[in-house]
C-alpha cells in the first residue's frame, strides 16, 4: 500500500480519548500463561470497574475459552471476542469436511463460553474468507443472520490482509497489529480510512510480543533492527518522565477509532497498564516528535510469525518470568 499517503500525527483526534471502554483484554490468548481463577477474577473485576467490557480468546486455545467462560458466567454482558479454529480448512480438505469442522468449532466455542450466541467471531486466518469458493464464509453469515453470531470479522496477519479486509463490505470487525515499532498501517492511513467506513478495529501486539518491555541491548541478533528504535522510545520516555509502556499505549490510544487490546497476566499488571493508559503527560506534540523520529520497519522485523521459533519461545519465557533481559535466548 505504498501509494497511500502518510498521515501526520498532529491531525489525529484520538489523543483526547482515554476512555477505558475503548479497551479489550487479552489475559490468556495463547493459553500458556493462564492466571489461576482467583487472579483471573481480580483482573476481570478491575477491568469492569474501569469500564472495560471486551475480552479476547480463541478456539485455538481451548483452555482459554473454557476459563474465560467460567469466569464471565455471572456477567453475561462481557463482549467476548473469539476466533474460529485455524484448522477448519486445510489444503486437501473437501467442502463437506471443512463445513463440518466449522460447525464443530462453533459448537465447541459456544459450549466453552456457555452461550448460544457468540458476541464476536473472527476468522483466525484471513485466507479462510474465500475458502471453498466462499462457502465457509457463507456458513458463518447464515449463523449470524440466524442470531447465533453477533458480528463477524477477521484477524489480519499483515497490512496487505488488513487492507483487503477493509475493502470487503461483509467484514464488520478487523483485528490488526500496530505499535510504535510497527508503524506500517499508521503511515498508510489505515485507521482513518477504517473509521470513515464505519469498521470496528481491534489493535493487538501493542508491545510487539513483549519486545517493548525489554532492554534494547538484550535483544538477540535476529531482532537487531528493533534495537535503535527501542532505544529512541526509551530515551523519550525518560525525558518526558513516563514509563516506556505509557508511550506505546499513547500511540495506540491516538489511533483513530481503534480499540487497543491489553495483554496482561495479573491484576497488578492491569492496574499499571490502566494508569499508563490514563496518563495525560503525553500530548500530540510529544507523540508527533517521537513518531517522526522512528523508521518504518519491514515485515521481517515486526511480524512475530517471521521470527525464528527460538526467538519467539525466548520472548515468551522472558515475559512469563518478568525478566528484563533475554540475553540467554538462542541467537
Amino acid at each position: 500500500m505504498d501509494s497511500v499517503a502518510t498521515m501526520n500525527l498532529s491531525t489525529w483526534q484520538g489523543m483526547r480519548s482515554r476512555d477505558p471502554r475503548r479497551l479489550a483484554l487479552d489475559v490468556m490468548a495463547s493459553g500458556d500463561r493462564i492466571p489461576d481463577p482467583i487472579e483471573l477474577d481480580a483482573i476481570l473485576a478491575r477491568a469492569r470497574k474501569a469500564g472495560v467490557a471486551s475480552i479476547e480468546t480463541a478456539r485455538a486455545w481451548p483452555e482459554s475459552e473454557l476459563r474465560i467462560g467460567h469466569a464471565t458466567a455471572a456477567q453475561p454482558d462481557w463482549r467476548i471476542i473469539t476466533r474460529l479454529d485455524p484448522d477448519v480448512h486445510q489444503p486437501g480438505l473437501d467442502i463437506a469436511e471443512t463445513l463440518d469442522r466449522v460447525s464443530k468449532s462453533l459448537e465447541a466455542s459456544r459450549g466453552a463460553l456457555d452461550t448460544e450466541r457468540l458476541s464476536v467471531l473472527l476468522l483466525h486466518r484471513f485466507g479462510h474468507r474465500h475458502a471453498c469458493g466462499g462457502r465457509l464464509w457463507r456458513r458463518l453469515l447464515a449463523e449470524r443472520d440466524a442470531g447465533r453470531i453477533g458480528a463477524l470479522g477477521i484477524c489480519a496477519a499483515t497490512p496487505e490482509e488488513a487492507w483487503a479486509a477493509l475493502e470487503d463490505p461483509d467484514i464488520e470487525i478487523l483485528q490488526v497489529a500496530s505499535s510504535l515499532l510497527d508503524l506500517r498501517l499508521h503511515r498508510q492511513g489505515f485507521f482513518p480510512r477504517a473509521r470513515e467506513l464505519g469498521r470496528t478495529v481491534y489493535v493487538r501486539d501493542i508491545f510487539l510480543q513483549g519486545v517493548a518491555r525489554l532492554e534494547p541491548e538484550s535483544l538477540p541478533p535476529a531482532l537487531r533492527e528493533l534495537v535503535a528504535p527501542l532505544r529512541t522510545i526509551r530515551a523519550r520516555a525518560s525525558r518526558i518522565g513516563v514509563t516506556t509502556a505509557a508511550l506505546f499505549l499513547a500511540f495506540a490510544r491516538a489511533l483513530p477509532g481503534a480499540h487497543p487490546i491489553l495483554r496482561c497476566d495479573s491484576d497488578a499488571e492491569l492496574e499499571a497498564l490502566l494508569a499508563d493508559w490514563a496518563s495525560d503527560a503525553i500530548d500530540v506534540a510529544k507523540m508527533t516528535l517521537l513518531v517522526d523520529a522512528l523508521p518504518t520497519l519491514d515485515a521481517a522485523a515486526v511480524e512475530p510469525t517471521r521470527w525464528l521459533s527460538a526467538v519467539l519461545d525466548g520472548l515468551d519465557a522472558a515475559n512469563q518470568t518478568g525478566a528484563a533481559s533475554i540475553a540467554t535466548m538462542p541467537a
